[in-house]
């Protein structure tokens, strides 16, 4: 599951997955944020995995990853970000989901780490800010 918040006061969007990661969720995020009026080109995005607590291989194939990179190409150009948890089990399957679309869009502006302080910093924004702004939108009830 998935939540998209937006900010336009930070120029700011943040893929907030929870839950069972599930399918080509990512991909499905993605389309519907650049299908949203309020994202430009100027935004930075912030892909939050911190609260995945399962995840599969499944539809991860060869024509997976290329119909992927087709889906994915407005997004060339943006710096995104990818936080997760060091000690979360689904990071080694995540790993591989990566690796196979990489293999058909690598994409230099993406950077993977464990601290929302590298993210924040990674992405221009103040950790503080970025740090409230999900904690005031983001609510797993909705």
């Amino acid at each position: 599951m998935y939540k998209i918040l937006h900010s336009d006061k930070l120029k700011l969007v943040v893929i907030k997955h929870f839950g069972s990661y599930v399918g080509a969720e990512a991909i499905s995020a993605a389309k519907d944020f650049i299908a949203d009026a309020r994202f430009t080109k100027k935004h930075v995005v912030l892909q939050d995995m911190r609260l995945v607590t399962s995840m599969t291989l499944y539809d991860t194939d060869r024509a997976f990853a290329q119909q992927a990179a087709k889906k994915l190409e407005p997004l060339e150009g943006l710096k995104i970000a990818l936080l997760r948890r060091a000690d979360n089990p689904i990071n080694k399957i995540h790993d591989a989901r990566r690796l196979l679309i990489r293999q058909e869009t690598p994409h230099p502006n993406h950077l993977l780490t464990t601290s929302l302080k590298v993210a924040a910093g990674w992405l221009g924004l103040d950790e503080r800010d970025l740090s409230i702004f999900i904690q005031q939108n983001f609510d797993t009830q909705e």
